[in-house]
Formats: structure tokens, C-alpha cells, sequence
């Protein structure tokens, strides 16, 4: 406390430094005195930001984290722009510094209307969205910065198409983080709507964030995901997953609030050893209700899951019919399998003790099938195996986890099972997510 004192003294008795010194000494503290009530110092759009304000044990987790992330903060200087805005020049732990401004309203009780964190740094920053011409600089940085399990170093080839994924989501946005005028990280965030707790949650789920190894502690993680300011006034949370074995990303968010108990399992399935003969047929636009009626019975208990009616099944299915579309839909009387050939846009590269292999994939993106009818659901993943197997494809993934159904049956066909932690900062587990399963949507994964 005596170390906070010294470094609030200076905070200026103004609505705007009476704030920061509450702001500022919550995170010295840790949150030792949050509580709920604190949504009440912020406006309501700041609030939904920051919060969500759930319970005093919930704030004081939050500030701990933060303080967890932040590091020791030895030098804290203010700057007053007026008796309504003040900034702060705060060094933290690694002399990572950082400029903290606080704007309050002009009449009482001077709730805060803005509070932001931008991280200085000694070179030019500069962040921007990406477009269509970007593809060549994307794919370099991607291929230079691959995913790390253990010995296994992992990255992906997008050849002329490195946007494909980015058409199958409904609002994705590509951002480019240069280092005095040369690209030096890349991050992608996608604005969707899950369900948590029985509660549709609209939500940004951040992925494919990349850093050139040469920038890497440089603070351009968060700089990157700048881009994606815009979503966060009207999202409720954001989610990230992050593969089990990757221990480096792990430790990045081991101070990041509401990691879930659950993981997410993507199963491997080997296109050669299960390719079977066609079965079922393709689905049409007529098909729509019965497929509704089938995804939702199937996959309506599971956390994450936002029930489909017939009108976003449409829009899901016609937003890139080039990639995934009702001819991708392979459906019996009672069951559904829904793929992507993936392959067709993107090399798995796997780099494991100097040895490298490529893979051409194809993804599931939709199943389902009703109770009794796992035959014919397997019947449909070996026909689809089989299928993309003659166009060069070798591996079939899948997602499902431990308490979503029809599980055993996918892992009776998985040459591979790798586990995936989630984390939705600003939003707690499911209550029923480890009776009732975790749903992962492939396109925003």
C-alpha cells in the first residue's frame, strides 16, 4: 500500500484523476476491494466493455489476472489534459511502457466514458486492415511463423487463395502490424454469435494471430489485434483456442480469465484407410427444414451451439457456395455430414525432428445423426473419406469433445485426437459444458 501511495500522490483531485487514481489503484492492488458495484463508475458501454460484473469474486479475479499480465509497475507518471481527461505514462514489468487514458463525463458522478491502454514503443508502429492484394505478404508470415508442439513445428500453405477461409465467415476482419514500414505480424478476428449458459453472446473469436520471430516481445500481439477494436463495443466477449501441447501460447495465457474445464477435441481421420463407397445423397435448398431439425436435436445441448433456423442454414450455405454449399451436404434419412475440401486452398505442413510432410485436408464443418443411426453416419464420413481422397486429400478432420455425442463413434475412426483449450475473456463457462459438451463451430476455429 505504501508503494501505492507513493506512485498515486501526484494524481491531480479532478473527476478525471479521482478516477484513475481508483483505476490505477485497483490494479496495484489486485482488485483487492472490487466489486460488482464498480460497473456503476463506468457508462454503460464501457461497462459492457470492461466487465461483465458478475459478483465481487468474479471482479477481484479479473483485477488479479490483469495485474498478473501487467507485471510490476515501477514508474507511474500523469499527464492532466483537462479536469475531464487525463493520461498516465506507466512503466511496467519488463520496461514495457504504456500510455493510460481516462475520459470521465462533464457532470456528476463522472462516470468514466473512455479507458484505454496503448502500448509505447521506441520504433513506428503502424496497424492496418488487410484487402485481397495483402494475400503474398500474409502467406510470408504465416509460413514464417509456424505453430509449435514440442519437437512438431506446424505451419499452412494457402496457395492463390489465402482469403477462402475468411469468405465462409459471416464478418471476419484481417489485420497487418509493420514495424517502420515493414509487416511484422498478422491477426484475424471473426464477430459471431455463440450460445453460453443457454444465453446467445455475441462475441469476436481471435485466430491465425501471427508474429515475426525477429518482432516477437515486442508488445505487437496486442498490437495486431487492434484491428479489431471496432467489434468491442458491441460484443459481449471474445474466445481464442489454443492446442494443448503448444506451450507457448499456453504461457501467454496463463493470466487470461475463463479458460475453460472442457477441451475441444480435433480428431484426425485417415482418408485411406476409412475410404468407402458413396452413400447417401446431396441435400438441396428443399432440404433445409429436415437439416435444421436434425443439427439442432443433435447438437441443441452442447455449450457454444446457437441453434439453426432455416434462414442462416440458407445464409451459412450460400455465403461462399464456391467453398461449402448444399452440394456439400451429403444426407441420409437420418444422418448428415457436411464437408469442406479445404485442400483445395490450404497445405498442412508438419516440420517434426527435420522431417517434413505435407497434408491436404478436407474439414467437416455440419453433422449429425439421430439415435441408432451411427451406421449410417459413419457410412457418410467414409463416403466423404473416399471422395476427397481421389482428389488428393488424405486426412478428414472433425471437431467434437468428451461430452458431445456421437464421440465414441468418431473416436472409433480417429488416427489422431488433439486436444484444444478454450478461453471467452469476459464471459464464465457454461454451467452443463461438462455434462453437455463443447460445440466448435470449424469455420471460426
Amino acid at each position: 500500500m505504501d508503494r501505492a501511495s507513493t506512485l498515486l500522490k501526484d494524481i491531480p483531485e479532478s473527476p478525471a484523476g479521482r478516477r484513475m487514481k481508483w483505476y490505477l489503484g485497483m490494479l496495484l492492488s489486485g482488485g483487492e476491494r472490487a466489486s460488482a458495484a464498480d460497473r456503476d463508475r463506468y457508462m454503460p458501454e464501457i461497462a459492457k466493455r470492461i466487465g461483465p460484473f458478475e459478483s465481487d469474486d468474479r471482479e477481484r479475479e479479473g483485477w488479479r489476472g490483469f495485474a498478473g499480465r501487467m507485471g510490476e509497475i515501477s514508474e507511474l507518471s500523469v499527464e492532466p489534459r483537462s479536469e475531464f481527461k487525463i493520461d498516465a505514462r506507466v512503466i511496467a514489468a519488463k520496461n514495457r511502457k504504456w500510455l493510460l487514458s481516462i475520459e470521465v463525463e462533464e457532470t456528476p458522478p463522472h462516470r468514466m466514458t473512455r479507458v484505454a491502454w496503448e502500448r509505447q514503443f521506441e520504433f513506428k508502429l503502424e496497424v492496418r486492415e488487410a484487402t485481397a492484394a495483402d494475400a503474398p505478404i500474409l502467406a510470408d508470415i504465416e509460413r514464417r511463423v509456424p505453430i509449435v508442439l514440442g519437437d512438431t513445428h506446424i505451419h499452412f500453405e494457402r496457395g492463390n487463395d489465402y482469403f477462402a477461409f475468411k469468405r465462409l465467415m459471416e464478418d471476419c476482419t484481417i489485420g497487418i502490424a509493420s514495424v517502420d514500414g515493414v509487416p511484422a505480424a498478422a491477426s484475424c478476428g471473426a464477430k459471431h454469435v455463440v450460445r453460453i449458459g443457454g444465453v446467445p453472446r455475441p462475441i469476436v473469436t481471435v485466430l491465425h494471430l501471427r508474429v515475426l520471430p525477429e518482432h516477437q516481445r515486442k508488445g505487437l500481439w496486442g498490437a495486431a489485434n487492434r484491428i479489431l477494436d471496432k467489434y468491442w463495443s458491441n460484443v459481449d466477449g471474445s474466445s481464442a483456442y489454443i492446442s494443448v501441447d503448444n506451450a507457448g501460447m499456453q504461457h501467454g495465457f496463463i493470466n487470461t480469465p475463463n479458460k475453460w474445464s472442457i477441451t475441444a477435441l480435433r480428431l484426425q481421420l485417415p482418408c485411406a484407410t476409412l475410404a468407402g463407397p458413396a452413400a447417401g445423397r446431396p441435400a438441396t435448398p428443399a432440404d433445409a427444414p429436415a437439416i435444421v431439425e436434425l443439427l439442432n436435436s443433435f447438437h441443441g445441448r452442447e455449450e457454444m451451439y446457437v441453434p439453426y433456423t432455416v434462414e442462416s442454414l440458407r445464409a451459412r450455405l450460400e455465403r461462399a457456395p464456391e467453398l461449402y454449399s448444399w452440394g456439400n451436404l451429403w444426407m441420409t434419412e437420418r444422418a448428415i455430414v457436411g464437408v469442406w475440401p479445404a485442400g483445395e486452398s490450404i497445405r498442412v505442413v508438419t516440420v517434426t525432428n527435420g522431417k517434413r510432410t505435407e497434408s491436404l485436408r478436407g474439414m467437416v464443418l455440419d453433422y449429425a445423426f439421430m439415435p441408432g443411426a451411427e451406421r449410417e453416419f459413419e457410412a457418410l464420413i467414409r463416403a466423404w473419406c473416399g471422395s476427397i481422397h481421389k482428389g488428393g486429400m488424405d486426412t478428414l478432420s472433425i471437431f467434437t469433445s468428451p461430452a458431445s455425442p456421437g464421440v465414441e463413434t468418431l473416436r472409433t475412426l480417429a488416427r489422431e485426437v488433439e486436444p484444444y483449450n478454450m478461453w471467452t475473456p469476459g464471459i464464465p463457462e457454461g454451467p452443463d459444458a461438462r455434462e453437455h459438451g463443447l460445440y466448435v463451430d470449424p469455420i471460426y476455429f
